[in-house]
């Protein structure tokens, strides 16, 4: 098992260029801890957006904006096609769901470009080729911004 094996793990982990893909059984991992039980967790944490461990006031914010279409029913949190989104968004606009990304912006001190080049890699992720989903990237500065509410 690899699981013991910390010299490979940390081959993979910092040889990976944007993903790490790792095959497992999730539950078992966790039950025997380790170097799998950590990234697992550091995995499902990540997905779930949050950098203080509190309430995450943007995506309250995102769900309240999304949840202003006419029918719409919004679900925070969902996996499509096996990555994490922000927000999924049902009823509206095209037979389509749209899966949401909210884009938190570029945080001191890391590459602008290679942030961007994650996000829309991640919205190619969500979105399927057949119309199945559409996928979105949600700039974090529209759920504020007024003049689109005015008009």
């Amino acid at each position: 098992m690899v699981g013991g094996q910390l010299n490979l793990w940390n081959v993979a982990v910092t040889r990976a260029r944007s993903h790490l893909i790792v095959v497992g059984d999730k539950e078992r991992w966790r039950k025997r801890g380790g170097v799998a039980a950590a990234l697992l967790e550091a995995a499902e944490r990540d997905g779930a957006h949050s950098r203080d461990g509190g309430e995450d006031v943007l995506l309250k914010r995102l769900y309240q904006v999304l949840s202003r279409q006419p029918g719409a029913t919004v679900t925070l949190g969902e996996n499509v096609h096996g990555h994490p989104a922000d927000a999924l968004v049902r009823g509206f606009g095209s037979t389509a769901p749209k899966a949401v990304l909210l884009d938190r912006g570029v945080e001191e001190g890391t590459d602008a470009a290679r942030h961007l080049r994650l996000m829309l890699h991640r919205r190619n992720l969500l979105g399927s080729g057949d119309g199945e989903v559409e996928a979105a990237r949600w700039p974090a500065w529209r759920l504020y911004d007024t003049s689109e509410q005015r008009g």
